[in-house]
């Protein structure tokens, strides 16, 4: 038997109640269908509606949205998974690999991936997540200009729990520290499937959007052997008991990936860098023939036969000869796109069969369309020419700075309850409103059932008489801040903020 089996990888067992007994392939699909079906009418999807992709706030319904994107992702991720199976089976790989009665789930796994990918991602994007990371690390690292005496019952949000104390502590004050203040969409995205949506997925599909190998509280240097896979954090502290049987479940090493993985990416790779040019012509950031001469003029030396001239060239010479039927935008974005997809879909599953070997045993320490082709080289291009004039546009700027505000000034606001002691949120926990706390009993009340669950379901866990107590429940509790203010749409954050903030 060769040693790539992907029925070892494709594990359609779940964490609770999971289904006993070997399976048909018809089986294994419904399983499968039923992980779609868990994950389309989740509330985190409906949620990307209104979370950023590009532009913050934005009311243009025909610019992209978190969930509009990740659809187009979804769709070239299943066009990828196809070219893949087909080229296997033209091959009579199929069987070899152990696929030929696990093509059905080999797609909808990418695909549903495909479709979670963002799902952790707190409003504002990028800037939602660098809000969050600054307002801990400013309060929780230790600091010679602020003081406290250790016999101050109430600690401050610079909290006393998480200073260097006793000394078989430290580490895993230091650790705590480490994790808060490394708050990751990606890791986020775990965190919700597995402890607040509580989705209990098949451990392939959960395996799949691990994108990232490193745990949050990580310290050190990352091996180069694992650079890529580890170049950022992918969960948490608060999850690594899962992700240690999502691992033994799915044979991965310590630091490797789910086989599947980089399909998901390559597909999100390939979706985002047109979209945003295109969502860039649509908001008026530049013309469509100013994206043309940006893009030429970004390419660099122009041969006849080049990728440029087969994809971008191409596009441009078409949509200008017909216009009848439709806007040279429409129809330039339309060969773009389909040209773009033509030719990396194809180079993708190339990539992914050529490196099988790496990628099966999750060691490939790259992405698919990360190399010195013209292909990477083309992708590189649409990220230049949207960094250097959509990204740094004075409007989307200023909204990314209003989004950091809003994120900073939410932390700020709930902040009370960190600085609650032990007892006395643990008495607010039981009662949920305390007379001789209002604000804190006021603001306990705005956090979401299911955020509160969660952090009474981690606490249950821990032994109260033990050392280690006050720093947990102290760290779930800072994590019970950050997953209701991340869990927050664009718009929802944006209105409480200024309703908390009585600018109205």
């Amino acid at each position: 038997m060769s040693p790539i089996d992907f029925r070892t990888k494709i594990n359609w067992h779940r964490r609770f109640r999971s289904p006993q007994g070997d399976k048909s392939e018809h089986e294994i699909l419904r399983i499968f269908e039923s992980d779609r079906g868990r994950i389309v009418n989740s509330p985190a999807i409906r949620r990307l509606q209104q979370k950023t992709q590009v532009f913050p706030l934005e009311r243009n319904a025909a610019v992209r949205t978190r969930l509009t994107h990740s659809m187009e992702v979804q769709q070239v991720g299943r066009y990828i998974a196809k070219e893949i199976l087909s080229r296997l089976k033209e091959q009579r790989l199929l069987e070899t690999y152990g696929l030929d009665e696990l093509t059905g789930p080999f797609e909808s796994i990418v695909e549903m991936a495909c479709l979670m990918h963002d799902i952790g991602n707190p409003p504002f994007g990028h800037f939602g997540e660098a809000a969050i990371n600054d307002w801990f690390k400013q309060r929780l690292y230790p600091s010679d200009a602020v003081s406290q005496p250790l016999s101050d019952d109430r600690c401050t949000v610079r909290d006393l729990r998480l200073r260097e104390g006793e000394e078989r502590l430290n580490d895993l004050r230091r650790k705590v520290r480490q994790d808060l203040c490394h708050f990751e969409g990606n890791a986020q995205g775990i965190r919700l499937v597995h402890s607040l949506m509580r989705m209990n997925l098949t451990w392939a599909q959960v395996g799949c959007i691990l994108k990232y190998t490193r745990p949050a509280w990580w310290m050190g240097d990352t091996p180069a052997s694992h650079s890529y896979l580890m170049k950022k954090p992918g969960y948490y502290l608060s999850e690594e008991a899962y992700i240690e049987r999502l691992r033994k479940e799915l044979s991965l090493t310590p630091n490797g990936r789910f086989p599947l993985t980089w399909i998901m990416e390559a597909a999100d790779d390939i979706s985002y860098c047109v979209a945003d040019l295109e969502d860039a012509v649509e908001k008026r950031i530049f013309s469509v023939e100013e994206l043309y001469q940006h893009l030429y003029a970004a390419w660099g030396t122009h041969e006849k036969g080049s990728l440029f001239a087969q994809v971008v060239e191409n596009a441009w010479e078409k949509s200008r000869s017909n216009t009848l039927s439709r806007s040279t935008e429409d129809q330039f974005f339309m060969y773009l796109r389909v040209n773009t997809l033509n030719k990396l879909v194809p180079y993708a599953a190339s990539r992914f069969i050529d490196n099988l070997p790496l990628i099966f045993s999750g060691e490939f320490n790259h992405a698919l369309l990360e190399d010195d082709s013209s292909f990477s080289q083309l992708l590189e291009l649409y990220k230049h020419v949207a960094m250097r004039h959509v990204f740094s546009h004075p409007d989307v700027e200023q909204l990314e700075l209003q989004g950091y505000r809003v994120i900073s000034g939410l932390l700020e606001i709930y902040s009370p309850l960190l600085q609650l002691s032990v007892d006395e949120f643990s008495e607010l926990v039981e009662h949920e409103r305390v007379r001789r706390i209002p604000i804190e009993s006021r603001l306990y009340q705005k956090l979401s059932t299911r955020h509160r669950l969660a952090y009474v379901e981690a606490i249950g866990k821990l032994e109260r008489n033990s050392p280690e107590w006050p720093v947990m429940e102290y760290y779930y509790r800072c994590r019970l801040i950050q997953d209701y203010i991340s869990g927050m749409t664009d718009l929802y954050a944006w209105d409480e903020y200024r309703k908390l903030m009585a600018v109205e």
